[in-house]
């Protein structure tokens, strides 16, 4: 099992890191894109909530992300920015770096923000 940490949310903004071992590698070794997807998600969301007026969490309607390197060990940090935050739609952009704050893959999510979530 593993464990994402959040390390601060607020403002429209979130980092959340995860440290890589054996329950996040894939068969190659390196950091398995699946979790790179939900760390996207994770910290997306909670850059979301932290912008949103009522503390919505939102739905995902729109993930796509973008890979450039593959990291073996070490810690990953995805840093979250909102871009853009409605009354029924939200846009965040997701960095995710390692250890050296070299650019591993980079996420966009939509999230649609049903009222009363």
């Amino acid at each position: 099992m593993f464990a994402f940490r959040l390390i601060e949310a607020g403002a429209g903004r979130a980092v959340v890191q995860c440290d890589i071992d054996d329950a996040v590698r894939n068969r190659q070794g390196t950091l398995h894109g699946g979790v790179i997807a939900t760390l996207v998600d994770d910290a997306g969301t909670a850059a979301i909530a932290g912008a949103d007026a009522q503390g919505r969490f939102g739905v995902t309607t729109d993930l796509c992300i973008s890979y450039f390197q593959a990291a073996r060990e070490g810690t990953v940090t995805a840093r979250a920015q909102v871009l853009r935050s409605g009354r029924t739609l939200a846009f965040v952009s997701v960095d995710v770096v390692d250890t050296g704050n070299r650019l591993l893959a980079q996420g966009r999510m939509t999230k649609f923000m049903p009222v009363g979530t």
